[in-house]
């Protein structure tokens, strides 16, 4: 069976699926984007055709599925448009703005029978794919505890666009890239079932936007007349039904030292040893008992690419029927995390998920 994707959206997020597809002789039959310069600039490099009427792609019966990469404001809508069409769907993350949004998606999913991946994109990395094969070969005993982090010390981004507004992209750093790390750790403990969460968010550089000093925009540049109402850091411990702990903390913006505190670090705890690694390298560092001794290891990790990885789970469970990458399940238990740490740090106080 020969898959046509069309892609929702014509922007970065939408570019990286395409050149995945590329990459592995996918086909991208149609771009949809409400511009319709940038949908064909975008057409010109990676699809067949381009719309901007997103109900002819979705009553074309030739294209099989969907990869939607718009403003986290319209993941709900067009989710749920495209599978009551008949398409499955490849839905960037976060899932929605809220765990409610995502149980309407998820009720949609089963009823339609189609399915529903989350662009959950950093389990594919190679650290990633090292870290859960160590894990299932249960060489670190019983995990009591993770940490996750991931600094941006200047990079808002977009700031005074989309990305900072609230009402249209639900939240700030917690969302955009909290929503990484919550499904990474989750992804690696198996997907323990939370019972308490304590968080805190912070708004430190939107109140003084113009004064704000940058050192990477990729969503920009700035618009001093935009807003800016968003969280630019958040950090949380919750706690698992199982015992298990979870220490998290991420940065748009924050004043630390770049030498002396690493921008990245998934931590692994367990009783009988360890692992630590930063997002983005190419290998993990082990401590393991071994005869009375705890030894040191440095484990290469095999080169991946992630979107065509996780764009080859998405092919394949089209063909099997049964989602390989990140669920809706998985991703709704997610964004019930990132809702109780908004939640607990409204009330300053720890919030229960009995």
């Amino acid at each position: 069976m020969t898959i046509k994707l069309a892609i929702i959206g014509a922007g970065a997020i939408g570019a990286e699926h395409a050149k995945a597809a590329h990459a592995i002789g996918a086909t991208v039959a149609q771009v949809v984007d409400a511009d319709a310069d940038k949908a064909r600039q975008f057409a010109e490099k990676y699809a067949t055709t381009h719309t901007t009427d997103l109900q002819a792609t979705l009553t074309d019966d030739s294209i099989n599925a969907v990869i939607i990469g718009v403003p986290n404001k319209f993941h709900k809508e067009l989710a749920i448009a495209a599978m009551e069409a008949g398409k499955d769907v490849l839905l960037e993350k976060p899932m929605a703005m809220n765990v409610a949004e995502c149980e309407e998606i998820n009720t949609v999913a089963n009823r339609t029978n189609r399915v529903l991946q989350i662009g959950l994109v950093h389990r594919y990395s190679a650290v990633a794919v090292a870290a859960k094969q160590l894990l299932a070969e249960e060489k670190l005993g019983k995990i009591y505890h993770a940490k996750a982090h991931l600094y941006r010390r200047r990079s808002v981004p977009g700031l005074g666009r989309w990305f900072t507004t609230k009402e249209i992209a639900g939240g700030g750093a917690l969302i955009d890239i909290g929503v990484h790390l919550l499904d990474l750790s989750l992804h690696l403990l198996d997907f323990p079932q939370a019972t308490e969460v304590c968080g805190q968010v912070y708004s430190n550089f939107g109140v003084k936007m113009r004064d704000y000093v940058y050192e990477d925009m990729w969503a920009g540049p700035p618009n001093f007349e935009g807003i800016c109402d968003v969280d630019d850091s958040a950090h949380a411990m919750v706690r698992f039904a199982n015992g298990a702990t979870l220490d998290l903390h991420v940065t748009w913006a924050g004043n630390f030292p770049e030498e002396s505190l690493p921008d990245s670090m998934m931590g692994i705890f367990g009783d009988q040893g360890g692992m630590a690694f930063k997002l983005f390298a190419d290998s993990i560092q082990t401590t393991l008992e071994k005869a009375g001794r705890v030894e040191d290891a440095d484990i290469p990790a095999p080169k991946t690419d992630a979107f065509q990885d996780q764009l080859s789970d998405f092919l394949r469970s089209i063909e099997s029927r049964e989602v390989y990458g990140a669920n809706g399940e998985q991703a709704q238990q997610v964004q019930s995390l990132i809702d109780a740490i908004y939640r607990s740090s409204a009330a300053k106080n720890s919030v229960s998920l009995r």
